[in-house]
């Protein structure tokens, strides 16, 4: 839970911040129903907002995966994928909490304990787990903490939610092969949290709102605070 005095202090220090996070104890009661009962198609790319589970995906994708990524407001995030050959699918949710279908209001309090994130559907025949890793890591500060820029709170925090341990894997080997390059330009440690989704507070994503779904092809000049962080993350420095 991050309040006035949190945020003054995070916006006016060096490093990552950290929040106090709430636990399966203390976190909102939630709701009964999702907030997105009816998903209607992507805006962008015109497909199902829905994950690998759903049967739409059948058939469509050569190497179907998906992964969940947070990397501050949820806005700028899923811009960043929607021009890549080999996405064929993108949402704004929550994950990583404790508060079953949780609402916008209630994730911005801090005590659901989940964050911002974007689900990505890609074909990995087309498009790597790691080259998606690449534009993320390279559009965002994963040293600090739980806050992105001028948003603070645990919901900003830096992560990526694996679909299964092979892709977790891969995460963690991608972070370590790159701490050098964020350590050379001047960052600290990065502090990105890393999980299989299904271990990572009550294991689910939750579709957010349909007004934050696609919200900058509806409001191409709304708040977004994602840009080159001006380090390189290539995908060929990395290891097997």
């Amino acid at each position: 839970m991050t309040n006035f005095f949190d945020r003054i202090l995070a916006l006016n220090s060096q490093g990552p911040f950290r929040a106090e996070r709430v636990g399966p104890d203390d976190a909102l009661k939630g709701g009964r129903t999702p907030v997105l009962v009816d998903p209607q198609p992507n805006a962008v790319l015109g497909t199902a907002l829905t994950g690998l589970e759903d049967k739409y995906w059948e058939g469509k994708l050569e190497r179907p995966a998906q992964i969940v990524l947070g990397l501050g407001c949820f806005w700028g995030v899923e811009r960043m994928f929607w021009g890549v050959d080999g996405v064929w699918g993108t949402s704004v949710g929550y994950a990583g909490g404790y508060t079953p279908n949780p609402t916008y209001r209630e994730v911005c309090t801090g005590r659901t304990g989940h964050a911002e994130v974007v689900r990505i559907v890609f074909d990995e025949a087309a498009v790597s787990l790691e080259q998606l890793l690449q534009i993320a890591f390279e559009n965002h500060d994963p040293t600090q903490g739980d806050r992105q820029g001028n948003d603070v709170g645990t919901q900003y925090r830096s992560c990526v939610y694996t679909q299964d341990a092979e892709q977790l894997g891969r995460v963690q080997r991608a972070i370590e092969g790159w701490q050098q390059r964020f350590t050379d330009a001047g960052f600290g440690a990065i502090t990105t949290e890393v999980a299989e989704l299904a271990n990572i507070g009550d294991g689910h994503y939750y579709l957010a709102e349909d007004e934050h779904q696609q919200y900058l092809h509806k409001h191409p000049d709304g708040y977004c605070n994602h840009g080159s962080n001006g380090v390189s993350c290539p995908v060929g420095v990395l290891g097997d």
